[in-house]
């Protein structure tokens, strides 16, 4: 799996972390500098706390991060109502896109006793950013299934011979390293011909960003779980776009130095990411093509690189963009799984960049997507009335409500004054640990990229007109503005938000269709996993078209399908499109995936599915803005219920 597709998980990880069971515990404070002893409660899991195939009891690591652990576990664990399949369940570690085994044991129908499970990993393992240790099994065949666990207990010892050694020093880096010439002697080359920086200001993810009087640019960025940031760039100082297949490399210089007291002294040599940033992107973490991950051969100091550009490369970014313009670049902070703990700092200064032509290479075309100024549609930023659904209703208070923020994209020519003229609503779920801003949408620039992929389906006619709104799909005091987007159960209630507050204000406010025939919905990895238990689950009667982007689908298929069905309120309600996408290359969703696939193929609710399994794709976005892509093209036309074929 690419970097790029690793990186962008780890949102995703914390995810599936957080849905399910936490028991507390911890090393024992026994006054000594021995082995990390941990003991933990006892468990017992029944249907209603495992999720089928995923985690059900996660305990932290956090405190070994960076280390070589060992991990010498013990339990006794007795499984009931485990049907006619033999069961194996595994306690292992969730390491960032890795799942290495601490111990492991089959468990056959016939067992019905308490058995001891002990053992531990024979190679050690190094503790990625939120690592867990967790229980898992892969082979649930009944709602009725039941584990119990006891005396658990594990020892974690780390070293290259089992016991724990002692920290290394933190070591003194310097600063006078960061060195100004002369005026105007920094910038980037293009052509021949040099000018100074322009950031881009809202697509840049890092601290004290400053411009020296020798055109150089300084900042600070911040390990965060392998979101470390960076500072992006525009390739022309008027902001045009150029056209990346006419370069064959690109040449960088800048100047590195970890912040003495801000750097893991275990940690690795610092890495860095060229990103690319096609004309439809909204900054480093939206809608980049990752060029080129590479390291510092020293803890500190001067770089100087020639990256080259592949042979391919204007194909991907054609591929994710629809053409090969590209806006500029980002240098990003490589700190996944590089041994950093979060909060570590690396100061950087960008001394000069230079674009090498290709032979003979033609002339950057002026950018056109082939649209004019009235095929464009507008983003708006709005807010609307809510409050915390993890709060009861006899409980609230004045604290509890509050104005969420959201975009709404309305098609062109969409006239307010126009009544007459419906469109159907498309409501737009992110990930955990994300919030409204994760699909790029916005009022500036281009807009993002799902904007494109509307404004230009639209004119072409391949997508008929509708409204989209990106939400918050957090129903809680925690949804933000701008928030984290972990709140477990904010997820979980949304469902209340989304009949009682956002689809009336958007009916409200908007000329949107009459019936559950106009509405559909759709989300990325959390957000894939709210549309089926939130949308298909609960809102069937308000909604009939759904997408599922590497969806977080934890139960099975079986028990997801007779839960929906047995719903009497549903009962003769049709799925009238149902779109779903995943990669196979994501660790992460994908072991749930085909089951769902194959369920969704012979379930007689559903009248139009399509799925696409994206080779070699992870949990990442260029999964989910194909799946987007694809679905707009499926629900938005004629005779897909939301538009009627024509009499």
């Amino acid at each position: 799996m690419k970097k790029l597709k690793i990186v962008s998980a780890l949102a995703a990880l914390s995810m599936l972390a957080s849905v399910f069971v936490g028991c507390g515990g911890g090393p024992d404070d026994s006054g000594t500098s021995g082995p990390a002893v941990v003991t933990q409660p006892d468990l017992v899991l029944d249907s209603s706390s495992i999720q089928g195939g995923w985690a059900y009891v996660t305990y932290p690591l956090s405190e070994f991060e960076g280390k070589d652990v060992t991990i010498d576990f013990s339990c006794e664990m007795k499984v009931e109502n485990s049907g006619t399949k033999v069961q194996k369940l595994q306690w292992q570690v969730n390491n960032g896109g890795d799942y290495p085994e601490v111990v492991a044991r089959e468990f056959t129908p016939s067992e019905t006793d308490f058995v001891t499970v002990a053992g531990k990993n024979t190679t050690p393992i190094t503790v990625a950013s939120g690592a867990l240790l967790y229980l898992s099994t892969y082979q649930l065949d009944t709602a009725n299934l039941k584990i119990t666990v006891k005396n658990i207990k594990y020892t974690v010892t780390y070293g290259s011979d089992g016991n724990q050694e002692p920290e290394p020093e933190a070591k003194e880096y310097p600063t006078d390293i960061f060195t100004v010439g002369e005026a105007n002697s920094c910038g980037i080359t293009l052509r021949d011909k040099k000018e100074a920086f322009t950031i881009f200001t809202d697509g840049s993810a890092a601290s004290s960003i400053k411009t020296e009087a020798d055109g150089s640019v300084t900042w600070v960025a911040t390990a965060a779980g392998g979101g470390g940031g960076g500072v992006a760039f525009y390739a022309k100082a008027n902001k045009e776009e150029i056209n990346i297949a006419n370069y064959k490399s690109i040449d960088i210089e800048l100047v590195y130095s970890p912040i003495t007291g801000k750097w893991n002294p275990k940690a690795q040599k610092p890495g860095f990411c060229m990103r690319i940033l096609p004309w439809d992107s909204t900054g480093m973490f939206g809608g980049f093509e990752d060029l080129e991950y590479f390291d510092a051969e020293e803890d500190f100091g001067t770089l100087t690189k020639t990256i080259e550009i592949p042979d391919d490369f204007a194909n991907k970014v054609i591929a994710s963009s629809d053409f090969d313009f590209i806006l500029g670049f980002a240098i990003k902070f490589n700190d996944y799984n590089r041994g950093n703990t979060n909060g570590d700092q690396l100061k950087v200064q960008l001394k000069n960049v230079k674009f090498n032509p290709k032979e003979n290479a033609a002339e950057d075309k002026k950018f056109d997507d082939g649209l004019d100024e009235a095929d464009y549609g507008t983003v708006k930023s709005i807010e609307y009335a809510s409050h915390d659904y993890t709060v009861a209703d006899k409980a609230l208070t004045k604290d509890d409500y509050y104005n969420k923020h959201a975009w709404v994209y309305l098609p062109a020519g969409y006239d307010p004054a126009d009544t007459t003229t419906k469109y159907p609503l498309f409501i737009l779920l992110h990930g955990h640990g994300q919030n409204e801003n994760t699909w790029g949408l916005s009022n500036t620039g281009n807009g993002g990229k799902i904007k494109g992929y509307m404004d230009r389906g639209m004119k072409s006619g391949e997508v008929k007109k509708f409204i989209l709104v990106c939400v918050t799909g957090v129903a809680s005091k925690n949804w933000g503005p701008n928030g984290a987007g972990t709140d477990i159960d904010g997820f979980n209630a949304f469902g209340g938000e989304l009949r009682n507050d956002l689809i009336p204000f958007m009916r409200e406010n908007y000329n949107i269709a009459d019936g559950r025939d106009n509405v559909a919905i759709a989300g990325l990895s959390m957000g894939g996993g709210q549309t089926f238990n939130i949308g298909i689950g609960q809102s069937l009667d308000l909604i009939s078209n759904f997408a599922g982007f590497s969806g977080a689908l934890f139960g099975t298929a079986e028990n997801f399908v007779a839960g929906v069905d047995g719903n009497n309120d549903f009962k003769d309600l049709k799925i009238h499109n149902l779109y779903m996408t995943c990669g196979t290359a994501d660790n992460l969703v994908y072991g749930s995936y085909p089951d769902y696939v194959e369920a969704m193929k012979t379930w007689d609710r559903v009248e139009n599915f399509v799925e696409y399994t994206y080779p070699n794709g992870g949990h990442d976005f260029p999964v989910w803005f194909k799946g987007f892509s694809d679905f707009i093209k499926i629900v938005f036309q004629e005779g897909k219920q939301l538009y009627p074929a024509k009499q």
